[in-house]
């Protein structure tokens, strides 16, 4: 039914609010959202405020969700760049390829998420430039999630332009669009007063008897309102004692527009039902698919109100969403079938689009549709689209005739699901569909099997004897599918390397040995790398660092997180930070944001940004517990207690730590055992604990061993080293000094370079020391790594102490204090400061008899504070038993206490004093 869309009935208050948002959205910027039930009057509003926008002289393009493309990546998006050629052909060269490729108008690389999102708000902005803009989505319920992704970005960053967004959507959809932080505007029914005015404005004929019983009906729905007392204008005979309209006015309304739609000519039905199954309404699609004879048969559509032409003349648009319903209810199967078939010969150019025709059109197995669908799939996982490829791969194995394409199809799905979309009930969903046999039997279901059970259970037993079993059926690893073993041998590797025993990466080993050398960022080489750092050559290192320089124009996921994984081994992180941000910024790879933020937790940790570490470790957690990947939690719980422990947070680093171990001691997972020691170990050498650093680091590797598959027994070498020193196991400090040396790490980075020299100098005889700490700390590269350096200065200023050159070790000490003060090491700074009063910095008070604490004094009363025993505090300090007490007997008297429980109060009180001439 025709009306003013400016002369709404009962709605003053919302066209009232949506004018203002007009008059801010065309100065700074704005977004509104209206939410109501189906014919409540969103889409007149719309039309009113587009009608008020045009007026205002603001340009107006829109687009809408299509219920019939939810699995289709960017179609709503895809509506409303089609509407901006011109703008998009003036856009920078790599945001106009990031759009096109991802909209499937054009081919290249495929651009990140984020990419395409700011591509999308520059294209807007340059729409804004002449004149203020516009956007209007209707049926945001409906609308796939990448375009809702887009709409959302692009409505959170108006602020300042000259666009409005002004978007509608139903209540009761479980896929509502999130407008946290947008103004919404609810719109509500008619009250019994204002339905009886509409009624009365449009059918003045009608009796009042007749007005009621309609308004009464339609509770208040404008649309029912109209569109029944529209059916009784036609037909004449419609009484108020006749049945009530119980189901609902919006599926009533939809029978009556049904009832239009089948009044119309077949050849118009025709093509209202091929521009109701296309989409986006492209007048060029709908001339290739409607054949000869073409668009003039839509005109007894477009003069009963059910479509309209947009201004340009380059799209059909339905009035009202479920006028497109209608058609497509009162369609047989075999006529969207094909009508399916005629949009995918007419979309030829388009292999996404077409694949998705195909996938409706056919009912039958049919290998070479299947095979089209498949190529789609990968075509959209290698833009971005991982929910597109999973839904693409699941209609390609429906119609696959071959049960092993099937279940190979399937599985690939699953495994897209859980490793890139992060969605594991689907993945679990999809797995139910293999059948046949146990999953072992085929390469790509017992990768997904492999890879689910790894990381929600930590069952590595059951993972790697299903991806053993499956790679030995074949008669050669070679002769495997490239992609399939690829992933397969990466899901084997990671599950070995979470086990960390050699019954797991022995026979891993055993299929590397039959496989030729290969990238340095393929899943052979991380199982090589992870089995033996000192293997790794200068070549390898070369071709990696070329491989991370490609990563700034890479977005498949996969290729991001493999090759950021090999670098995250051999200190090369840094250099990968960019591609690692983009996989996490991207909405569409929430599985792969999870070893995303691990390389970010890592990245900080090594650069003793310990804050951010730890942020990083708790949106890791956060989102592992969520989504219920429990293996890549523990990994989290590791650097929220490396970060704990650097700064002194003991408890913190024991509560993170007793989770592993609590979890991974159970399912025998060592790797992630050790990483629990390894924390505990780094906190207890911070607080000079060092027999109980040395219990834990030995747990990792026995000193003068480094294990293969244990990068963690490297990563723990300095601690073990002094941990074996400060104890007074000097031989075993050695042997595992000379052992990281024989390593061959050093070439790998100025990190492990740094590792060698100092585990070396350490334990260097007294002749060599100076030389071998001034050699560490000369090392080319050694400043990025501060609290690395720190330690450095901290270990040559102990060693000079005890050789009771004291002016030489304040330099080192000082400059210790200066690195651990800057980091927020609380412990460690507290051991340098410690150190340098035993040089003569000294903390003065006055006791009973107003006597200072000596140098000696002073760091026995500390060691005890801690709750060190006398026996190990002689160890320490290279004293005797009855030298250590002989010393305490003094100190307490001089501080005023009379017990060990007071001496931490005491000795924290008392200000830090240089000696004379320092």
């Amino acid at each position: 039914m025709g009306f003013e869309p400016t002369r709404l009935v009962g709605r003053d208050r919302e066209l009232a609010e949506l004018a203002m948002f007009l008059d801010k959205a065309v100065t700074d910027g704005a977004t509104v959202l209206l939410t109501g039930e189906p014919g409540v009057g969103k889409t007149a509003l719309l039309d009113a405020t587009a009608e008020l926008a045009v007026a205002k002289g603001v340009r107006v393009i829109r687009g809408s969700g299509v219920e019939y493309e939810t699995d289709i990546s960017f179609a709503a998006l895809h509506q409303l760049v089609a509407a901006l050629p011109d703008e998009l052909g003036r856009l920078p060269r790599p945001m106009r390829e990031a759009l096109e490729v991802a909209l499937g108008l054009g081919a290249g690389l495929a651009p990140s998420r984020i990419t395409v999102l700011n591509a999308a708000l520059s294209l807007f902005d340059e729409a804004a430039a002449e004149q203020p803009l516009l956007l209007v989505v209707d049926d945001l319920h409906v609308v796939d999630q990448a375009s809702r992704a887009a709409v959302g970005f692009v409505a959170r960053r108006l602020a300042g332009r000259r666009i409005g967004l002004l978007g509608a959507q139903r209540p009761e959809s479980g896929e509502l669009f999130p407008s946290t932080g947008l103004t919404e505007i609810e719109v509500s029914p008619l009250n019994d007063a204002d339905a009886l005015r509409l009624l009365t404005r449009h059918f003045a004929h009608l009796p009042p008897r007749v007005r009621s019983s309609v308004a009464r009906d339609a509770q208040g729905n404008p649309l029912a309102v109209l569109e029944f007392a529209g059916s009784i204008h036609v037909s004449g005979d419609r009484t108020s004692n006749e049945a009530r309209w119980p189901s609902g006015p919006g599926r009533d309304v939809r029978a009556l527009y049904g009832a239009r739609v089948e009044r119309l000519p077949p050849r118009t039905r025709d093509l209202l039902l091929l521009a109701a199954l296309e989409g986006s309404g492209d007048i060029g699609v709908l001339q290739a698919a409607g054949g000869p004879g073409g668009l003039g048969e839509l005109s007894p559509a477009e003069r009963d109100h059910l479509i309209m032409v947009t201004e340009d003349g380059r799209a059909v648009r339905f009035r009202h969403p479920l006028v497109r319903s209608a058609v497509v209810d009162g369609s047989t199967g075999e006529q969207r079938r094909g009508a399916h078939r005629r949009l995918a010969d007419a979309l030829a150019d388009q292999p996404e689009r077409r694949g998705d025709h195909l996938a409706r059109a056919t009912t039958v197995p049919d290998e070479a549709v299947a095979a089209v669908i498949e190529s789609a799939a990968v075509a959209g996982l290698r833009r971005g689209d991982a929910d597109g490829a999973v839904a693409r791969l699941r209609h390609a194995a429906e119609l696959s005739p071959g049960r092993a394409d099937r279940r190979r199809r399937l599985s690939q799905a699953a495994y897209i699901a859980a490793w890139v979309s992060g969605h594991l009930d689907l993945s679990h969903e999809i797995m139910r569909e293999v059948q046949g046999g146990p999953a072992a039997r085929s390469l790509s279901s017992a990768t997904t099997a492999g890879f689910l059970a790894l990381v929600t259970e930590g069952d590595v037993d059951t993972a790697h004897a299903l991806l053993r079993e499956a790679i030995e059926q074949a008669p050669a690893p070679s002769a495997l599918p490239p992609q399939e073993l690829e992933n397969a041998l990466f899901i084997l590797t990671l599950t070995s390397v979470f086990s960390g025993r050699e019954e797991h990466w022995r026979p891993l080993l055993d299929v590397l040995d039959q496989l030729p050398e290969t990238s340095p960022s393929a899943a052979a080489s991380l199982g090589r790398i992870h089995h033996d750092l000192g293997s790794v050559t200068d070549e390898t290192l070369r071709r990696l660092d070329e491989e991370i320089l490609r990563l700034k124009g890479q977005s498949d996921t996969d290729v991001v997180i493999r090759t950021a994984l090999i670098a995250s081994y051999l200190d090369r992180l840094p250099d990968c930070r960019e591609a690692v941000l983009r996989v996490i910024r991207d909405g569409g790879a929430v599985g792969s944001s999870m070893p995303a933020l691990i390389f970010v937790a890592i990245d900080h940790m090594y650069a003793s940004r310990w804050q951010a570490s730890a942020d990083a470790a708790a949106e890791l957690i956060a989102l592992c517990e969520e989504m219920g990947y429990q293996a890549f939690a523990q990994v989290g719980h590791y650097f929220a207690a490396m970060a704990a422990a650097q700064r002194g947070d003991l408890d913190v680093c024991q509560e993170h730590c007793r989770s592993i171990w609590e979890w991974s001691g159970p399912r025998d997972l060592r790797r992630l055992v050790n990483h629990a020691h390894q924390a505990a170990a780094r906190a207890a050498v911070g607080a000079a604990d060092f027999e109980t650093a040395y219990r834990h680091a030995t747990v990792i590797c026995t000193p003068g061993v480094l294990p293969p598959f244990n990068p963690d027994a490297v990563l723990s070498a300095p601690d073990l080293v002094e941990a074996a020193l400060r104890s007074g196991r000097h031989t075993e400090a050695r042997r595992h000094a000379e052992a990281i040396r024989d390593a061959g790490i050093g070439h790998l980075s100025s990190r492990f370079a740094l590792t060698v020299a100092t585990v070396m100098a350490m334990t260097a005889a007294p002749e060599d020391m100076a030389r071998s700490f001034e050699e560490a700390l000369g090392l080319p590269g050694a400043g990025q790594w501060p609290f690395e350096v720190g330690r450095v200065h901290l270990a040559y200023g102990e060693a000079l102490r005890r050789q009771r050159l004291n002016r030489e070790a304040r330099t080192q000490l000082t400059a210790a204090r200066r690195h651990f003060e800057e980091l927020g090491a609380r412990p460690w700074e507290a051991r340098a400061a410690a150190e340098l009063r035993a040089t003569g910095m000294t903390r003065t008070v006055r006791g009973r008899v107003g006597e200072a604490l000596t140098p000696q004094e002073l760091e026995v009363a500390g060691l005890a504070a801690k709750g060190l025993s006398n026996p190990q505090i002689a160890s320490r300090l290279f004293l005797s038993a009855r030298t250590v007490s002989s010393h305490l007997y003094r100190v307490f008297p001089k501080l005023g206490i009379t017990s060990r429980a007071e001496l931490r109060d005491a000795l924290g009180s008392l200000p830090l004093e240089p000696p004379a001439g320092l």
